[in-house]
C-alpha cells in the first residue's frame, strides 16, 4: 500500500481515522491502536504498576504519556482500583510491576452467587482515569473503554479451573452464573459510555479456543457475548477481544453484533477476512511476545508489512497487537510498530 493513490490527501486526525474505518470509509492511512495498557503505560512515566493500580491519575497520566511518546492513534481507558476483577467484589493484588491478581474466589457454589457484589463502576476513583483521558486526548484521539465480558467475569468470581470444571459436571450452574455476571458488564460498558468513550473493546481473553472447545464457546460465551454487544452497540461501537486462536469461532464472533474483532496472533488475517467477510473491521495482531518483546525492529517491520498487506488493502482494518504489549517490550520495538505501520498504511 505504500504510495498508493492516497497520498497527497488532506490528514486525518487519528480519531476521524479511527470513525472513518468504523463507517467504512478508507483513511488516509490505517488507524494504529496498539494495546497498551495499565500493565506497560506506567513505566513510560517512571512510574510502578502498583502505583497505578490503586491511583487513577496515575494510570491516566501513564496512558497519555504513552500516547504522546509513541504517537498512535488512540487509548484504552482502564478504570482504577484494581479494575475488573473488584467490580464483584473480588480481592485483588499486585506488587512492584506485576500484572494485578485475584487473591481468592467468590463463587464456590450456587448459595454465593447472591452475595456477589453489587456492580458499581461509578465511583470518582474508578472512573478517575477514564474521564481524565476523554477530557486530555478524546478532542483528537479515539478513547476506547474497557469491560469484561460475563463469561470472563463468570471465570473470575468463580476460579477458571472450577469454572471448566462446571462445564461437565453442572453446565445450568455455568449458565447461571454467567447470567449473575451479566449486570457487571453492562454496567462497566454504560459507566464508560457516559463517561465519553468512543468505542467499548469487550474483553473475553478465556473464551479463546487455546483453552476452551469451540462447542463450549458456542454454548456458554457466545450467547452471553451476543446479549451484552446487542444492549451496548447501539450507543458506541463495540471491540471484542479474544486472547489466542479464535479462527474457529470466527464466523460467530462475527454474528455477536461487534463492529471489530480484535485478533490476536495466531489468527491468520487473510483467512479471517474471508470468513467474517468486508463488514466487519478487523483489529490486530502483531505477536506480542515473539515480536514485540523478543524481535528485533526489523522483525517489527516485516510483521507490520504483512499484517497490513494481509489485512488493510480495502480499510475496515486497524493496526494493532494481538494482546498487551509485555513490559519488557524494547521501547524502539514499540516506536518502529507505529513508525512501520505510517509507512506502509498509506492509502
Amino acid at each position: 500500500m505504500e504510495g498508493s493513490s492516497g497520498a497527497g490527501r488532506e490528514p486525518m486526525t487519528p480519531k476521524q481515522r479511527f470513525q472513518a474505518v468504523l463507517a467504512g470509509d478508507i483513511p488516509d492511512t490505517v488507524p494504529i491502536i496498539p494495546v497498551i495498557d495499565g500493565y506497560y503505560a506506567p513505566q513510560v512515566i517512571g512510574r510502578a504498576n502498583d502505583e497505578c493500580f490503586m491511583d487513577g491519575g496515575c494510570l491516566a497520566a501513564a496512558l497519555e504519556g504513552a500516547l504522546e511518546r509513541y504517537g498512535y492513534d488512540g487509548t484504552l481507558a482502564e478504570m482504577g482500583l484494581g479494575s475488573h476483577p473488584n467490580v464483584l467484589g473480588c480481592p485483588v493484588e499486585v506488587e512492584g510491576n506485576d500484572v494485578p491478581l485475584v487473591v481468592d474466589t467468590v463463587v464456590r457454589d450456587r448459595r454465593d452467587l447472591e452475595k456477589l457484589a453489587e456492580p458499581d463502576p461509578w465511583s470518582e476513583r474508578k472512573m478517575e482515569p477514564v474521564r481524565r483521558l476523554v477530557d486530555s486526548v478524546g478532542a483528537g484521539h479515539a478513547v476506547l473503554g474497557s469491560v469484561r465480558s460475563p463469561f470472563e467475569y463468570a471465570a473470575t468470581v468463580r476460579g477458571l479451573v472450577g469454572f471448566m470444571t462446571d462445564f461437565y459436571r453442572d453446565p445450568e450452574f455455568v449458565h447461571e452464573l454467567i447470567a449473575a455476571t451479566k449486570p457487571a458488564t453492562l454496567a462497566v460498558g454504560r459507566a464508560l459510555i457516559e463517561a465519553g468513550v468512543d468505542a467499548l473493546v469487550i474483553k473475553d481473553s478465556f473464551a479463546s479456543s487455546s483453552m476452551i472447545s469451540p462447542d463450549h464457546y458456542r454454548r456458554f460465551a457466545f450467547p452471553a457475548e451476543a446479549e451484552v454487544i446487542g444492549e451496548l452497540a447501539g450507543e458506541v461501537p463495540v471491540i471484542l477481544h479474544i486472547c489466542r486462536n479464535s479462527m474457529p469461532i470466527l464466523a460467530e464472533m462475527a454474528r455477536t453484533g461487534a463492529a471489530v474483532l480484535e485478533l490476536d496472533s495466531p489468527v491468520d488475517l487473510a483467512g479471517a477476512r474471508r470468513v467474517v467477510g468486508e463488514g466487519i473491521v478487523l483489529k490486530g495482531n502483531i505477536d506480542a511476545v515473539a515480536v514485540m518483546e523478543k524481535g528485533s525492529v526489523a522483525d517489527v517491520e516485516q510483521a507490520v508489512r504483512v499484517a497490513i498487506e494481509a489485512a488493510a488493502a480495502e480499510g475496515r482494518f486497524i493496526l494493532s497487537t494481538g494482546d498487551s504489549i509485555p513490559l519488557a517490550a524494547p521501547e524502539e520495538n514499540v516506536a518502529a510498530l507505529v513508525e512501520y505501520g505510517r509507512k506502509y498504511g498509506r492509502y
